[in-house]
């Protein structure tokens, strides 16, 4: 059964085998992520379908928005019980509103049961949640590692992530996902705890 990581444990395993990585554990020190409570993943996955294809600062005013309608954390009964309408006083278009909706009853009628996430695997979470209009697979990876905190997730399509890679292995391209998989691949089971200190460095050199 997938666990929660333990952060420590991979730290000490990413020391041993991945030695590229050293420098950026020595210097950021232990990961702080800490999963998110159940209660909180449909507010979280619901914050992906507002974002896409907008700026981060105008999605977080939208769910600003729709939180002061629908409360904190924002639950499928109480998004369901809103008219359209008044969703899209908040900033929305009619087909994200279309795509909210349709999510928060698939969580209603337990098509999406948030309970049994702890005993799925990633690979389940991921083909489950694909089913979701409006959620990609970016979106749906991200929740994966910053939510769940699971250990060895790949956002593949990160473009922080692409560009820290480029740097530290000197690639002449951004690489594609096929590529990031097969560098990543040593750093198995802990890809999660590498990615969060690439992304250290990339916020630290500000790119």
């Amino acid at each position: 059964m997938p666990e929660t990581a333990n952060w420590l444990i991979g730290e000490t395993w990413l020391q041993e085998k991945a030695p590229e990585l050293v420098p950026f554990i020595k210097k950021y020190g232990h990961c702080n992520l800490t999963p998110d409570a159940e209660e909180r993943y449909f507010e979280v996955l619901l914050t992906g379908i507002a974002a896409q294809q907008l700026p981060p600062e105008v999605s977080g005013k939208i769910m600003e928005q729709l939180r002061r309608l629908a409360g904190n954390p924002v639950t499928p009964e109480k998004l369901l019980s809103l008219p359209d309408e008044r969703v899209a006083t908040c900033g929305l278009t009619a087909i994200k509103i279309t795509y909210m909706k349709e999510f928060a009853r698939l969580v209603m009628n337990r098509y999406i049961d948030f309970s049994l996430f702890p005993a799925m695997t990633d690979a389940q979470i991921l083909k489950l949640l694909k089913n979701v209009r409006g959620l990609g697979q970016w979106t749906i990876e991200m929740f994966m590692l910053l939510s769940l905190c699971r250990p060895d997730v790949m956002p593949g399509d990160d473009f922080q992530l692409k560009k820290e890679m480029q740097q530290l292995f000197n690639l002449k391209d951004i690489p594609k996902r096929g590529q990031l998989n097969k560098l990543m691949e040593p750093w198995r089971p802990w890809r999660s705890l590498a990615v969060w200190y690439l992304w250290q460095h990339s916020g630290d050199t500000g790119k």
